[in-house]
C-alpha cells in the first residue's frame, strides 16, 4: 500500500511514540507531564488506520521489543480482565482493577487496540478506571477507531458512568484523525474479485458455496464440534478440521457475545456463513454481534466464506444508524472475501 498525506501525521506521532517510549536517549522524556505516550486515531474506514499501527508494531518486534507489546482485541482484553477482578472479588481483595494494572504494568510498555468500540455495558462501567490505573503505571496505547471520542458508546446504558473514559481519551492521549475520503481497501481491490462472497440466495449460489467448501475439503463428512467459552459449551454442527460452516441466524442470535467468536476464531481457520439476509432495522441487534464477529475474524486474520442475499453494499439498510460501523464492516468483508486476503494468511 503506498502513503498517503492524510497518513503523514500518524507516521510522524508513531515515530515520537517509539521515541518518548522506547528510545534510550529519550527516556527520560516520557515521565514528564507535557509528553503524552498513548495515542487515539480515528477516522474512517479505510484510511490505513491499522496498516500504518501493524507497520509500527512490526517495526518494534524486529527491533527486539516484541515482550513488551501487547496486540489484542478489546473484547478479549476485556474479558481477561473481567476474570481476574472476579478471581480477586472471590479472594475478598481490595482494589483489584489496580492490582490488575500493576500487573499489567510489569510485563508491558504498549497496549494497542484496533477498532475501539465499547458495545457491552459491563465494559462501560469499568472501563475508565481500568485506564486511569494503567496510564498512571507508564502504560502506553495505540487505539484505532472510526468514532471520534465523545461519540463513544452513544447513547449506551448508564453512559454518565463512562463520561470519564471520554475525558481520559481528550486529556491524556494524543488525538490523531485521519481525513481520509476515500476507501483505501476499495482502491486496493479494483483488481481483486470477491470470489469467497456468494449472493444472492438462489441455487447457484448454494452451489458455488458448497464447492468452495468441497475445494478446501474433499469429500468432507461433517462433524460435531464443541468449544468451551466462560464455563459454556458451544456445539457446531457442521464442522471440518479447522473449518465451521453456520447458518447467520445461528451465529448472529442471541446465544452468543463477543467472548464466544473469540474461543472461535482460536478454534477455527474458515468461517463459512450461509444465508445473511438483508439487515434491516429490525435487525439491530443481529446486524451488531455480526459487526462483532467479523471485527474479531479479521483481527485473528481468519478467512471467511459468505452467501448473502444481496451484494456487499447492499447488505446493510441500517445504514442511517451512525451509532453501528457498517462502513468498516463491508470494507472488511471487501477485503477478507478475496483470495489475495487467502494467500497473504499464508505468507504466500
Amino acid at each position: 500500500m503506498e502513503s498517503h498525506v492524510f497518513q503523514i501525521e500518524l507516521v510522524k506521532r508513531l515515530n515520537e511514540v517509539f521515541e518518548l517510549v522506547f528510545s534510550s536517549k529519550k527516556f527520560y522524556s516520557r515521565f514528564t507531564k507535557n509528553n503524552k505516550t498513548s495515542t487515539y486515531v480515528f477516522g474512517l474506514p479505510g484510511g490505513g488506520k491499522t496498516y500504518i499501527a501493524n507497520i509500527f508494531l512490526k517495526f518494534l518486534k524486529e527491533n527486539n521489543l516484541e515482550k513488551k507489546i501487547l496486540r489484542v482485541h478489546f473484547q478479549e482484553f476485556m474479558s481477561m480482565v473481567h476474570k481476574q477482578v472476579n478471581l480477586l472479588r472471590e479472594e475478598k481483595s481490595k482494589k483489584p482493577l489496580e492490582k490488575i494494572a500493576t500487573k499489567i504494568s510489569k510485563k508491558y510498555k504498549l497496549i494497542c487496540f484496533d477498532e475501539l468500540e465499547i458495545i457491552d455495558i459491563a465494559d462501560a462501567m469499568i472501563v475508565s478506571k481500568l485506564f486511569k490505573a494503567l496510564l498512571e503505571k507508564n502504560i502506553c496505547f495505540i487505539i484505532t477507531s472510526n468514532f471520534i471520542p465523545k461519540d463513544l458508546y452513544k447513547h449506551g446504558l448508564q453512559r454518565d458512568q463512562f463520561a470519564p473514559f471520554i475525558n481520559i481519551i481528550e486529556t491524556r492521549m494524543c488525538l490523531v484523525k485521519i481525513n481520509n475520503n476515500l476507501d483505501l481497501r476499495e482502491k486496493e481491490k479494483k483488481n481483486f474479485k470477491n470470489f469467497f462472497y456468494k449472493y444472492p440466495l438462489n441455487k447457484n449460489s448454494h452451489n458455488a458455496f458448497y464447492n468452495i467448501l468441497n475445494s478446501l475439503q474433499k469429500n468432507y463428512k461433517f462433524k460435531t464440534t464443541s468449544i468451551k467459552s466462560l464455563g459454556r459449551n458451544l456445539v457446531f454442527d457442521k464442522t471440518l478440521n479447522k473449518i465451521v460452516v453456520v447458518d447467520f441466524k445461528f451465529i448472529c442470535s442471541y446465544k452468543f457475545s463477543p467472548n464466544d467468536y473469540i474461543a472461535m476464531s482460536g478454534v477455527f481457520e474458515w468461517f463459512l456463513i450461509d444465508d445473511i439476509p438483508v439487515l434491516d432495522k429490525n435487525m439491530y441487534n443481529e446486524a451488531r454481534r455480526f459487526i462483532t464477529l467479523i471485527d474479531i475474524i479479521y483481527e485473528k486474520k481468519n478467512n471467511l466464506v459468505i452467501r448473502a442475499e444481496k451484494n456487499i453494499e447492499n447488505i446493510f439498510i441500517l445504514k442511517k444508524n451512525k451509532e453501528l460501523p457498517f462502513l468498516r464492516t463491508a470494507s472488511r468483508i471487501k477485503e477478507m472475501t478475496t483470495k489475495a486476503w487467502v494467500k497473504n494468511r499464508k505468507g504466500e
